[in-house]
């Protein structure tokens, strides 16, 4: 039994010390990138007189409930019915996309491109085996 746990105390030794080492030196996990970490072009500051870009992104997300104004995070920014996004204004919002006009005319931002609701399909089952749905 103290054979044993000596084994797996040195293996775990060894195990560590690559990394102990190269802290000994004064080397650091700097290479590694933090992935929480926001973008650099978000983290950096803004020189004075620079132009207001607004960042790309499109539609993040929406916010949709019963007795709650409906937002949408469009390009980092939360913005409701009649607020601006650059020169167009936000027209409407749905669950699944949000709708500006602008001086170029209808942009549809879909939350998820290229994925569509679809009600037909087996859909959920009770218990009983009967779809919720009907």
């Amino acid at each position: 039994m103290a054979g044993r746990l000596r084994a797996m105390i040195c293996t775990m030794l060894v195990a560590t010390l690559p990394g102990a080492a190269g802290l000994a030196r004064g080397q650091s996990d700097a290479t590694l990138a933090d992935p929480t970490r926001p973008p650099a072009s978000v983290s950096e500051p803004v020189p004075a007189g620079a132009p207001n870009v607004t960042p790309s992104g499109g539609l993040q997300t929406i916010i949709v409930g019963r007795g709650r104004k409906p937002m949408a995070l469009i390009n980092g920014m939360m913005v409701g019915l009649g607020d601006k996004v650059g020169e167009a204004t936000l027209v409407k919002i749905s669950e699944s996309e949000a709708v500006l006009q602008g001086p170029a005319g209808r942009e549809v931002l879909q939350l998820l491109p290229g994925v569509a609701k679809s009600t037909d399909g087996p859909g959920r089952k009770n218990d009983q085996g009967k779809n919720y749905d009907k």
